[in-house]
């Protein structure tokens, strides 16, 4: 059960440290302790309940923290019509590369992280070292949080060749290690 509680405070210090990252000079350097804490925590789960277990409550814990941090800022918002997370209005827009951006930014959230999704998902059910049951599983549920992230990329991001890059990357990638073991 210890692990279980340092596992929960790790996904608190976690997401506590990405949330300070968007206020801080440090930006680098909490998203990365943020992200080292989270996977840690999933670890400590993971090392109290077992894999499969273990991932469901890692999961489900913190998102339930990142939701605990996200009501505490809207309930800090002085009107709920206004926008509680812009400190200031932007002066400037983004040069988001009109029709062409448009469409580059429609493939890469659709098709490229599609197959990027399923190409890291096709890794993750032939060749993790778990059961077979659980590689299915893990395999299986990658697939739709890969592409939803990778939507969000392609839409939040503003440099159009990470856009298309990121996935294409992907997809050279898992593929390859996909033929190569």
């Amino acid at each position: 059960m210890m692990l279980a509680i340092a596992g929960f405070g790790a996904q608190v210090l976690g997401i506590g440290a990405w949330s300070q990252a968007q206020k801080s000079g440090h930006s680098r350097l909490l998203f990365w302790l943020g992200f080292v804490l989270l996977v840690g925590s999933a670890g400590l789960m993971t090392g109290q309940f077992g894999t499969a277990q273990g991932l469901a409550w890692a999961f489900i814990t913190a998102s339930l923290v990142a939701y605990g941090f996200f009501l505490r800022r809207l309930a800090q918002a002085s009107h709920i019509g206004t926008d509680g997370f812009r400190r200031q209005r932007s002066t400037a827009k983004a040069h988001r590369g009109g029709k062409l951006g448009l469409a580059l930014r429609l493939v890469s959230a659709g098709p490229l992280y599609l197959l990027a999704a399923l190409a890291v998902g096709a890794v993750a059910a032939t060749k993790l070292p778990w059961d077979e049951v659980n590689r299915l599983m893990f395999g299986g549920l990658i697939i739709p949080v890969i592409w939803a992230v990778g939507a969000l990329h392609a839409t939040a991001d503003l440099a159009i060749a990470r856009v298309i890059g990121v996935p294409l990357l992907m997809i050279a990638l898992f593929a390859g290690i996909f033929i190569a073991l």
